[in-house]
């Protein structure tokens, strides 16, 4: 009689731990799972954001571009941004690229793109019509607009990109 208790017990026991051991395992995959999720959405987030800066880069240097071609056919360069998306669409027809850009690194596209004569650090672009520069007007920091970003240009400020 004592031997099958002990059987009994030893079994119950056993059944103890390979609960635990379900519930161990269990755990350390959610955590797993959890891990590999936060992971992938990290790398989106900066996928989105290298993306952004790339078009925002790009922009620049079109604005540079196109201001240079009016500055050849003009003798001059475009007293404003409007001036250079008439002419822009003039040369290319309805729909230019000028027409929705982004102005700063927190906002969505838009066709309202606000320019200064002054870097002031409040978005859209610096623009001077002596010397056809163009710059964002953004005076911090990418990391300060984007808090977490750790990309290639997270320590630059905008406003000294070349364009």
């Amino acid at each position: 009689m004592e031997f099958k208790c002990i059987e009994s017990i030893q079994r119950l026991a056993s059944r103890r731990k390979a609960l635990y051991a379900h519930r161990v395992i269990g755990a350390l995959l959610l955590s797993a799972l959890v891990v590999i999720v936060l992971l992938e959405l990290n790398r989106h987030r900066e996928q989105h954001y290298e993306h952004r800066l790339t078009i925002i880069k790009a922009s620049l240097y079109y604005l540079h571009n196109a201001s240079a071609v009016f500055f050849d056919e003009h003798g001059r360069y475009p007293i404003s941004f409007d001036e250079l998306r008439r002419a822009c669409e003039d040369r290319v027809g309805k729909g230019s690229y000028y027409t929705k850009m982004y102005v700063d690194l927190t906002s969505d596209m838009t066709n309202e793109i606000p320019e200064y004569r002054e870097l002031n650090g409040k978005g859209g672009y610096y623009y001077d019509p002596n010397s056809g520069q163009v710059r964002l007007n953004l005076t911090r920091p990418v990391e300060e607009y984007w808090p977490g970003y750790r990309g290639w240009l997270h320590d630059t400020i905008p406003s000294t990109w070349e364009d």
